[in-house]
């Protein structure tokens, strides 16, 4: 009788906390009451690339566990971007990169990505740990860097990026870790990438569009 009501007993403890681990992966990927109100829309569902494009470049994009992962294929890097472009606005990512890779998020660039997506015709905001040109992750290649040294890679890292007009703002983990004002590309698409070694992913990608 003892072992029976021990089993019992340790189901009803297990079993609250299997129920809590699943209800936070169901929370990912999901807009709450609050959010809607707010204005925010899911950019990824967690289960399609419904809304994404191919951007150019070769590179597995596919999504696991609610998850949209990224693959470089060759040497190059690769890319997928919106098929809406997006002028002023508040955007939310969460990223986990492997060791090695080097990705980034790119804002207010061209639909006709055929010139490439790079720094000179969208605002490119880093996701490496170690760029060789001292454009950590974070930051806003060719336009703004400073010292710090940010460690994301192997964790869940969350950035904001607000950009109203000619200001560029960015915000690492709750740290601002840039801020611009820069005429060169007021509205287009958002493009992500995926280049280096190993693996990037992103989840609760979510947007709120402003006047």
């Amino acid at each position: 009788m003892k072992r029976f009501m021990s089993f019992v007993l340790a189901a009803i403890i297990v079993l609250p906390l299997g129920f809590s681990a699943e209800v936070k992966a169901q929370e990912n990927n999901m807009l709450s009451e609050m959010d809607k109100e707010a204005g925010w829309q899911l950019l990824f569902d967690g289960k399609s690339l419904l809304g994404w494009v191919n951007r150019g470049g070769a590179a597995n994009w596919t999504v696991e566990n609610g998850e949209l992962t990224g693959e470089k294929l060759g040497r190059g890097p690769g890319y997928i971007g919106t098929f809406k472009a997006y002028t002023n606005f508040e955007l939310h990512v969460e990223f986990n990169q492997d060791a090695g890779h080097n990705s980034g998020v790119f804002i207010r660039g061209p639909r006709n990505t055929m010139s490439g997506v790079n720094q000179y015709n969208f605002y490119e905001i880093n996701i490496a740990d170690t760029h060789s040109s001292g454009y950590m992750t974070g930051m806003i290649v060719s336009l703004h860097k400073d010292d710090k040294m940010p460690k994301t890679e192997g964790k869940w890292n969350t950035m904001d990026i607000t950009a109203k007009g000619r200001d560029i703002t960015v915000t690492l983990n709750g740290e601002e870790t840039a801020k611009i004002q820069d005429r060169a590309h007021y509205s287009g698409v958002i493009v992500l990438q995926a280049f280096g070694d190993g693996k990037i992913r992103f989840r609760n990608i979510k947007i709120r569009e402003m006047e």
